[in-house]
């Protein structure tokens, strides 16, 4: 697989602690740009601003070309199209600030536009990369200013080995991989599913107070541990201390099934 053009993408914000990451350890590689929201916009899914719009600017970060927009991950990934006149030859969300696993994916901003991106052939393949990190980070408003120092050597110098990695062996010939790394430094890989039961990992059920008619999402006491030291799932291979690599693509299709039944004609 040779890659030459990357466009960086997430739910962070374009110029969030993730992004400005990629940035610097890609720049000197890759010719890189960037397609994203403006402001932190985590767990918004594949929501798009289908009835009003929003504004969109251009900019720069460390010195690489980005796009914003104030909308959704995937408004960034609708605009673009047409707007960065080349094909890319790949897709890296992230690093997202918190873990995107099992079927809380279709929650994450992050993972919405690597998969949004390659629904609209912007590249052929994506990752979607994430961070175990402090709950403490997620919900932070990132303005571009906060020393990334500290964070270049994990996880930055483990998502350049994985990213090299990949790239050499073709994504292992999947579409998409969604790759989460361990709270702690680690150089240690598996290859997970997903999570089948999201109550195994997050605290349910979440906040509901039933005289307020009010709900709400714990902040920062969701997790347990039970799925540790089950190294197929992406939950136990990180609590582990695996950087956990989830292989996935970009159709939520059975084919077995469909190959079984794509002849078959039903009448109702």
């Amino acid at each position: 697989m040779k890659v030459k053009r990357i466009l960086l993408t997430g739910d962070d914000g374009y110029n969030s602690v993730g992004t400005r990451i990629l940035v610097h350890i890609l720049k000197n590689k890759y010719d890189l740009r960037i397609a994203a929201t403006r402001d932190q916009m985590s767990g918004v899914g594949g929501h798009i601003s289908i009835k009003n719009g929003g504004r969109w600017g251009e900019t720069s970060v460390d010195g690489v070309p980005a796009f914003w927009v104030d909308g959704y991950p995937a408004d960034a990934i609708e605009c673009i199209v047409g707007y960065f006149r080349n094909k890319f030859d790949l897709v890296i969300s992230g690093i997202n600030l918190g873990m995107n696993i099992g079927g809380a994916v279709v929650l994450s901003g992050t993972y919405s536009a690597a998969i949004h991106a390659l629904n609209l052939k912007l590249a052929d393949r994506a990752m979607a990369l994430s961070w175990n990190c402090p709950p403490e980070f997620w919900y932070g408003k990132h303005n571009g200013d906060e020393d990334i120092t500290r964070y270049l050597e994990y996880p930055g110098a483990a998502a350049a080995k994985i990213i090299e990695l990949s790239i050499k062996q073709d994504l292992w010939r999947t579409d998409l991989l969604n790759i989460n790394f361990p709270s702690h430094a680690s150089n240690l890989v598996r290859f997970t599913k997903g999570l089948p039961d999201l109550k195994r990992f997050f605290r349910y059920p979440i906040n509901l107070d039933r005289k307020t008619r009010r709900f709400s999402y714990p902040k920062g006491e969701h997790l347990n541990e039970e799925t540790k030291g089950e190294l197929e799932i992406d939950t136990g291979a990180m609590l582990s201390g695996f950087i956990s690599i989830s292989p996935h693509n970009i159709h939520n299709l059975n084919e077995s099934v469909f190959n079984k039944l794509k002849k078959t004609e039903i009448k109702i």
